[in-house]
């Protein structure tokens, strides 16, 4: 097998815009599997999340990267590797984003921790968690891992920063306007320990600890493995993405990727609605 390990993405890539991932996609998977292939979640989601995921669709005993490279899971779903922020870089930030009048929350392994409750924060639990009803998801397992998550409202969030030093893994930052490119350009002039992506185009920002990245963590991983990083393959859709494509040995863009990702990418496959994940198995994978 030219490339025994593949990387993928969830939103916009494993996921259908329905949050669900259609039977064709599970199905190229497992037969990739079958015949020796690992693969191998990659994402800006939770630990939880990404773990209710890979349960769901047959994924179990394989390790998950999360927090687009923050923290790495082992084949049983514990936490293997951690990456977190400087405290003097979070009180940096939070001071910045009280200046400059910008809404961010932080994710401190599956808690998320809000300054106030509002549209981009009031469904965490259930977008984190989706029903995935379509994709074999029941219920009941669904509603146990939501029940492993947490919202925590911080009335003052700059005291519990400084007092708590809480371990921050992500930060993500939202914004109504078109305020935010300019803004990560503020943040990567006042503060230098922080790697700054996006995945939705400049609608959010995804923040990581300096040197986390997806590619980073799939660098790591692919060497744990003793699979050399050309004998790799990344699929993905968006900004935060880019860089995985680049350094997997084969890098794939879904259909409904911006075009200077796509740019990035080895190959393009269909979008995320027309089964691209498998698609792109099936042609590039099962040699």
């Amino acid at each position: 097998m030219k490339y025994p390990l593949l990387a993928t993405d969830l939103d916009g890539t494993l996921l259908n815009d329905e949050k669900e991932i259609d039977v064709e996609t599970r199905e190229a998977i497992n037969e990739y599997r079958q015949r020796g292939g690992k693969v191998v979640i990659c994402s800006g989601r939770s630990p939880l999340s990404t773990r209710w995921i890979a349960s769901t669709i047959g994924l179990a005993g394989e390790p998950i990267i999360a927090y687009n490279g923050a923290i790495l899971l082992d084949e049983n779903g514990e936490v293997k590797e951690q990456a977190t922020f400087q405290d003097e870089s979070l009180l940096n930030f939070w001071e910045l984003c009280e200046t400059e009048g910008v809404y961010a929350h932080f994710y401190e392994g599956d808690t998320l921790l809000v300054p106030k409750v509002n549209k981009w924060n009031e469904n965490w639990i259930e977008n984190n968690i989706p029903t995935l009803g379509k994709s074999g998801g029941e219920l009941k397992n669904c509603e146990s891992f939501r029940e492993k998550c947490q919202v925590k409202v911080m009335e003052d969030f700059y005291r519990y920063l400084k007092e708590k030093q809480p371990k921050i893994t992500k930060i993500a930052v939202f914004d109504d306007g078109d305020r935010l490119s300019d803004f990560s350009k503020r943040i990567g002039e006042l503060i230098t320990e922080m790697e700054i992506s996006s995945s939705f185009n400049f609608l959010n920002l995804e923040i990581s600890p300096i040197g986390v990245t997806k590619a980073s963590a799939l660098l790591r991983l692919a060497e744990e493995l003793s699979i050399p990083i050309t004998q790799t393959a990344a699929i993905g859709d968006n900004y935060n993405d880019s860089l995985m494509l680049s350094a997997a040995g084969l890098g794939i863009a879904m259909g409904n990727a911006p075009e200077k990702v796509k740019q990035m990418a080895d190959q393009v496959t269909s979008t995320n609605n027309e089964a691209g994940v498998a698609n792109a198995i099936r042609r590039y994978l099962l040699d």
